[in-house]
Protein backbone atom coordinates (compact mmCIF):
# COMPACT_ATOMS: atom_id res chain seq x y z
CA UNK A 1 0.00 0.00 0.00
CA UNK A 2 1.73 3.29 -0.96
CA UNK A 3 2.41 5.51 1.74
CA UNK A 4 0.20 8.76 1.31
CA UNK A 5 1.12 12.08 3.05
CA UNK A 6 -1.13 14.82 3.69
CA UNK A 7 -0.23 18.07 4.66
CA UNK A 8 -0.79 20.23 7.17
CA UNK A 9 -1.80 23.75 6.52
CA UNK A 10 1.44 24.89 8.69
CA UNK A 11 3.29 23.07 5.73
CA UNK A 12 1.66 24.75 3.24
CA UNK A 13 2.18 28.22 4.62
CA UNK A 14 5.77 27.65 4.83
CA UNK A 15 6.02 26.57 1.11
CA UNK A 16 3.70 30.07 0.30
CA UNK A 17 6.24 31.78 2.45
CA UNK A 18 9.44 30.29 0.51
CA UNK A 19 7.54 31.35 -2.62
CA UNK A 20 6.98 34.30 -1.86
CA UNK A 21 10.87 35.32 -0.78
CA UNK A 22 11.58 34.23 -4.20
CA UNK A 23 9.40 36.03 -6.04
CA UNK A 24 10.36 39.06 -4.22
CA UNK A 25 14.63 38.35 -4.53
CA UNK A 26 13.95 37.17 -8.43
CA UNK A 27 11.89 40.86 -8.83
CA UNK A 28 14.65 42.75 -7.08
CA UNK A 29 17.45 40.67 -9.28
CA UNK A 30 15.34 41.64 -12.53
CA UNK A 31 14.50 45.70 -11.01
CA UNK A 32 16.99 46.56 -8.81
CA UNK A 33 16.51 49.48 -6.78
CA UNK A 34 19.73 51.57 -6.86
CA UNK A 35 21.57 54.72 -7.83
CA UNK A 36 22.16 55.99 -11.12
CA UNK A 37 25.42 56.03 -10.20
CA UNK A 38 26.06 52.29 -8.85
CA UNK A 39 23.55 51.55 -12.42
CA UNK A 40 25.66 52.81 -14.55
CA UNK A 41 28.71 51.27 -13.14
CA UNK A 42 27.82 47.69 -11.77
CA UNK A 43 24.81 47.10 -14.06
CA UNK A 44 24.39 48.95 -17.16
CA UNK A 45 28.32 49.48 -17.42
CA UNK A 46 27.54 53.15 -19.51
CA UNK A 47 30.21 54.43 -16.70
CA UNK A 48 33.69 53.28 -16.16
CA UNK A 49 34.41 54.53 -12.80
CA UNK A 50 32.71 54.97 -9.85
CA UNK A 51 31.71 58.25 -7.39
CA UNK A 52 33.86 58.11 -3.74
CA UNK A 53 31.50 58.60 -0.67
CA UNK A 54 30.77 62.31 -0.31
CA UNK A 55 32.36 62.62 2.93
CA UNK A 56 35.68 62.11 1.47
CA UNK A 57 35.55 63.10 -2.62
CA UNK A 58 34.09 67.05 -0.53
CA UNK A 59 35.70 68.68 -3.50
CA UNK A 60 37.43 70.91 -0.93
CA UNK A 61 39.75 73.64 -2.41
CA UNK A 62 41.66 76.83 -1.01
CA UNK A 63 41.13 78.40 -4.38
CA UNK A 64 44.71 79.06 -6.85
CA UNK A 65 46.65 76.83 -4.40
CA UNK A 66 48.59 73.84 -5.76
CA UNK A 67 46.98 70.62 -5.89
CA UNK A 68 49.71 68.16 -4.30
CA UNK A 69 49.29 64.41 -5.53
CA UNK A 70 52.63 63.31 -4.60
CA UNK A 71 53.36 61.49 -1.15
CA UNK A 72 56.79 60.05 0.20
CA UNK A 73 59.71 62.28 1.31
CA UNK A 74 59.69 64.67 -1.85
CA UNK A 75 55.91 65.48 -0.97
CA UNK A 76 56.59 68.94 0.98
CA UNK A 77 59.33 69.97 -1.89
CA UNK A 78 58.91 72.81 -4.53
CA UNK A 79 56.97 73.31 -6.75
CA UNK A 80 54.64 70.35 -5.60
CA UNK A 81 54.60 72.09 -1.85
CA UNK A 82 50.93 72.82 -1.10
CA UNK A 83 47.22 72.20 -0.66
CA UNK A 84 47.86 67.71 -0.32
CA UNK A 85 44.57 66.71 1.26
CA UNK A 86 42.47 64.40 -0.86
CA UNK A 87 39.38 65.52 -1.13
CA UNK A 88 39.70 66.44 -4.92
CA UNK A 89 40.05 62.38 -6.39
CA UNK A 90 35.95 62.00 -7.55
CA UNK A 91 36.53 59.00 -9.24
CA UNK A 92 38.80 57.44 -12.09
CA UNK A 93 41.84 57.88 -9.89
CA UNK A 94 43.67 55.53 -7.85
CA UNK A 95 44.93 57.40 -4.45
CA UNK A 96 47.72 59.37 -4.26
CA UNK A 97 51.44 57.63 -4.67
CA UNK A 98 54.97 58.72 -4.54
CA UNK A 99 54.27 59.29 -8.73
CA UNK A 100 51.07 61.33 -8.00
CA UNK A 101 47.41 59.82 -8.93
CA UNK A 102 46.60 57.32 -11.84
CA UNK A 103 44.02 56.73 -13.65
CA UNK A 104 42.07 53.57 -14.56
CA UNK A 105 39.12 53.10 -17.06
CA UNK A 106 38.26 55.04 -19.98
CA UNK A 107 37.90 58.38 -17.55
CA UNK A 108 38.93 60.03 -14.62
CA UNK A 109 37.01 63.00 -13.15
CA UNK A 110 38.46 65.66 -10.35
CA UNK A 111 35.68 67.96 -8.48
CA UNK A 112 36.25 71.24 -7.27
CA UNK A 113 34.00 72.92 -5.19
CA UNK A 114 33.00 76.43 -5.77
CA UNK A 115 32.36 79.25 -5.10
CA UNK A 116 34.53 80.49 -7.95
CA UNK A 117 35.69 84.13 -8.82
CA UNK A 118 33.55 86.21 -11.89
CA UNK A 119 36.60 85.48 -13.91
CA UNK A 120 37.93 82.83 -16.80
CA UNK A 121 39.93 80.08 -14.77
CA UNK A 122 43.09 78.81 -15.70
CA UNK A 123 43.68 75.09 -15.06
CA UNK A 124 47.30 73.91 -14.85
CA UNK A 125 48.40 71.01 -14.14
CA UNK A 126 51.91 67.94 -14.13
CA UNK A 127 50.93 65.07 -15.79
CA UNK A 128 52.76 61.65 -17.16
CA UNK A 129 52.15 58.71 -18.92
CA UNK A 130 53.96 55.20 -19.34
CA UNK A 131 54.00 55.17 -23.12
CA UNK A 132 57.21 55.81 -25.47
CA UNK A 133 58.79 56.52 -29.06
CA UNK A 134 58.27 53.33 -29.95
CA UNK A 135 54.18 53.42 -29.64
CA UNK A 136 51.68 55.23 -31.23
CA UNK A 137 50.83 59.52 -29.86
CA UNK A 138 47.87 59.25 -27.34
CA UNK A 139 45.75 61.79 -26.84
CA UNK A 140 44.13 62.63 -23.92
CA UNK A 141 40.73 65.12 -23.88
CA UNK A 142 40.27 67.44 -21.22
CA UNK A 143 36.77 68.52 -20.20
CA UNK A 144 35.02 71.49 -17.71
CA UNK A 145 31.70 70.26 -16.72
CA UNK A 146 31.40 68.16 -20.02
CA UNK A 147 32.73 70.78 -22.41
CA UNK A 148 36.12 70.35 -24.09
CA UNK A 149 38.87 72.90 -23.15
CA UNK A 150 41.73 71.09 -24.83
CA UNK A 151 43.56 68.31 -25.53
CA UNK A 152 47.03 66.41 -24.55
CA UNK A 153 49.54 64.77 -26.48
CA UNK A 154 51.40 61.82 -25.17
CA UNK A 155 54.50 60.94 -27.75
CA UNK A 156 57.03 60.11 -24.48
CA UNK A 157 57.04 59.48 -21.23
CA UNK A 158 58.08 62.70 -20.88
CA UNK A 159 56.18 65.03 -18.25
CA UNK A 160 53.45 67.08 -20.00
CA UNK A 161 51.94 70.48 -18.85
CA UNK A 162 48.74 71.28 -19.46
CA UNK A 163 47.59 74.93 -19.21
CA UNK A 164 44.13 74.87 -20.23
CA UNK A 165 41.24 78.21 -19.69
CA UNK A 166 37.57 77.47 -18.27
CA UNK A 167 35.43 80.22 -20.08
CA UNK A 168 33.22 81.48 -16.83
CA UNK A 169 30.31 80.59 -18.72
CA UNK A 170 31.05 77.03 -18.25
CA UNK A 171 31.79 77.04 -14.47
CA UNK A 172 28.54 79.55 -13.88
CA UNK A 173 26.70 76.17 -15.86
CA UNK A 174 27.54 74.15 -13.02
CA UNK A 175 23.97 72.85 -11.73
CA UNK A 176 25.10 71.73 -7.91
CA UNK A 177 28.28 74.17 -7.71
CA UNK A 178 30.97 71.53 -8.54
CA UNK A 179 33.43 72.14 -10.85
CA UNK A 180 34.29 68.86 -12.83
CA UNK A 181 37.33 68.44 -14.53
CA UNK A 182 37.75 65.29 -16.93
CA UNK A 183 40.03 63.51 -18.63
CA UNK A 184 39.28 60.93 -21.37
CA UNK A 185 41.65 57.94 -21.58
CA UNK A 186 41.85 56.05 -25.02
CA UNK A 187 41.98 52.62 -24.89
CA UNK A 188 44.95 51.08 -26.11
CA UNK A 189 44.05 47.46 -26.18
CA UNK A 190 41.49 44.36 -26.62
CA UNK A 191 39.41 43.76 -23.04
CA UNK A 192 41.55 41.13 -21.27
CA UNK A 193 40.38 37.82 -19.48
CA UNK A 194 38.13 40.17 -17.09
CA UNK A 195 36.50 42.12 -19.98
CA UNK A 196 37.57 45.49 -18.97
CA UNK A 197 39.34 47.21 -21.55
CA UNK A 198 42.96 48.47 -21.64
CA UNK A 199 43.30 52.36 -21.57
CA UNK A 200 46.55 54.88 -21.02
CA UNK A 201 46.85 55.75 -17.65
CA UNK A 202 47.71 58.92 -16.83
CA UNK A 203 49.50 59.99 -13.72
CA UNK A 204 48.92 63.61 -12.10
CA UNK A 205 51.28 65.05 -10.03
CA UNK A 206 50.22 69.03 -9.34
CA UNK A 207 47.55 70.86 -10.42
CA UNK A 208 46.39 74.30 -9.68
CA UNK A 209 43.63 76.73 -10.64
CA UNK A 210 43.66 80.26 -10.61
CA UNK A 211 41.82 83.35 -12.09
CA UNK A 212 43.00 83.93 -16.03
CA UNK A 213 43.37 87.85 -14.61
CA UNK A 214 45.21 87.28 -11.60
CA UNK A 215 47.58 83.52 -12.41
CA UNK A 216 49.52 82.47 -10.27
CA UNK A 217 53.20 83.39 -10.93
CA UNK A 218 54.69 80.08 -9.59
CA UNK A 219 55.31 77.77 -11.82
CA UNK A 220 54.79 73.86 -12.22
CA UNK A 221 57.56 71.57 -12.81
CA UNK A 222 59.33 71.90 -15.83
CA UNK A 223 57.60 70.24 -19.02
CA UNK A 224 56.22 70.68 -22.05
CA UNK A 225 53.38 73.20 -21.85
CA UNK A 226 50.21 71.86 -24.18
CA UNK A 227 47.64 74.60 -24.36
CA UNK A 228 44.41 75.12 -26.15
CA UNK A 229 43.97 74.55 -29.02
CA UNK A 230 43.76 71.15 -29.44
CA UNK A 231 46.26 70.13 -31.85
CA UNK A 232 49.48 71.10 -30.18
CA UNK A 233 51.67 69.01 -29.44
CA UNK A 234 54.12 67.43 -26.65
CA UNK A 235 57.72 68.47 -28.08
CA UNK A 236 60.32 68.76 -25.55
CA UNK A 237 62.35 66.19 -23.53
CA UNK A 238 61.89 66.88 -19.87
CA UNK A 239 63.29 63.72 -17.21
CA UNK A 240 61.76 60.25 -17.91
CA UNK A 241 59.44 59.02 -15.35
CA UNK A 242 59.39 54.98 -13.58
CA UNK A 243 58.10 52.85 -15.90
CA UNK A 244 54.51 50.89 -15.31
CA UNK A 245 52.96 47.49 -16.91
CA UNK A 246 50.01 50.21 -18.61
CA UNK A 247 51.27 51.23 -22.19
Amino acid sequence: MPVTFRPKLWHLLIVLLVAVFDAGALYMVLFPQVTPDYRAYYIDRTASCFPRADNMATGYYPFGEPANFITGPNANTEPRSGFSRDTLRYCGFMPPSTTGIRSFGDYGILRFKGPFPKDDLLLTFSSWTNTGADKPRRDVAVLANDEPIGTLVYTKRDIVNGKFVIPERVVEASKDGFLYIRFNMPRIGPPGTNSEPVTLQLRLEAMRLTALSQPDPRPLPDGTVVEDPASKEAESPPPPRNNHKHA
